[in-house]
């Protein structure tokens, strides 16, 4: 069971992914600027866990200028993730936004879709630039 864990960062509101109450594989963090990110790319979370990672292609480029928060983004997949010192062989997803960058394999996109609404909830109640 996915949830998040709602906290603070250098007094700044952050979100913690869990999956049955536990940080997931090291933990997905972020705050109010990574969570726009999330949502406007949603569409491209949804079509690369759908497809077990298959897409989209690896090391393709997808531009968004387009979403809810009207941030330009762009997602790349990748393969070959590295955690500490063990590499997975595994498909995972990075969102970048003007020199911001978070990235998850399928796991954690799942959490991501399955909270979605979530996400949206906690940017509405703590975006002071609305």
């Amino acid at each position: 069971m996915y949830s998040f864990e709602e906290t603070t960062y250098k007094d700044n509101p952050i979100l913690i992914l869990l999956k049955d109450r536990n940080p997931v594989f090291g933990g997905l963090r972020f705050g109010i600027k990574k969570a726009k990110m999330i949502i406007d790319t949603m569409a491209q979370i949804e079509i690369f866990f759908n497809s077990k990672g298959a897409k989209p292609p690896k090391d393709s480029k997808i531009n968004i200028n387009q979403g809810k928060y009207n941030m330009p983004c762009y997602c790349i997949k990748h393969i070959n993730f590295r955690i500490n010192d063990f590499v997975i062989e595994n498909s995972f997803l990075e969102i970048h936004s003007n020199g911001t960058s978070i990235g998850f394999g399928l796991v954690k996109a799942k959490g991501l879709i399955i909270l979605r609404d979530e996400i949206e909830d906690f940017i509405r109640r703590n975006d002071n630039r609305r």
